[in-house]
């Protein structure tokens, strides 16, 4: 790898065209309001595909929409209608489009960013915002 998101911008590429609503199975435990993912299953899936030859853009497009359920069983165990979608990880067209469309599928209101970038930018921007309302 030679810069940081570099594997991240690898596997939404190889995903390619490819449209498949299926995900691996996810395990969220709640520990006294604290959610934690158990990604074994996840991993152990993972690799069984690709030592079964899956291709590669169905794994990651797999593993995305894992991702996306991720998102929705997180909501739902914390009972928020409104899920806010921000980050870095949101400048994937792929991931976002899933978790949104998911989202909104199982009765929440996703919002994300339209205007201003969701990684580094939007901070910059916010800590100009919060400098001008400090005056």
């Amino acid at each position: 790898m030679r810069y940081e998101g570099q594997a991240a911008m690898e596997l939404e590429y190889i995903i390619g065209d490819i449209k498949i609503d299926e995900s691996y199975p996810i395990e969220i435990i709640d520990n006294e309001g604290v959610y934690i993912i158990n990604w074994e299953q996840l991993v152990r899936h993972i690799i069984e595909e690709y030592r079964n030859s899956l291709a590669s853009g169905l794994i990651s497009a797999k593993f995305h929409n894992s991702m996306a359920e991720i998102m929705v069983e997180i909501a739902r165990k914390a009972g928020q209608e409104k899920v806010v979608l921000s980050g870095g990880c949101f400048q994937n067209k792929y991931l976002l489009e899933q978790c949104v469309e998911r989202l909104d599928k199982a009765g929440f209101r996703p919002y994300w960013h339209q205007r201003i970038p969701p990684n580094d930018g939007g901070i910059s921007l916010g800590q100009v915002m919060a400098a001008i309302r400090s005056k």
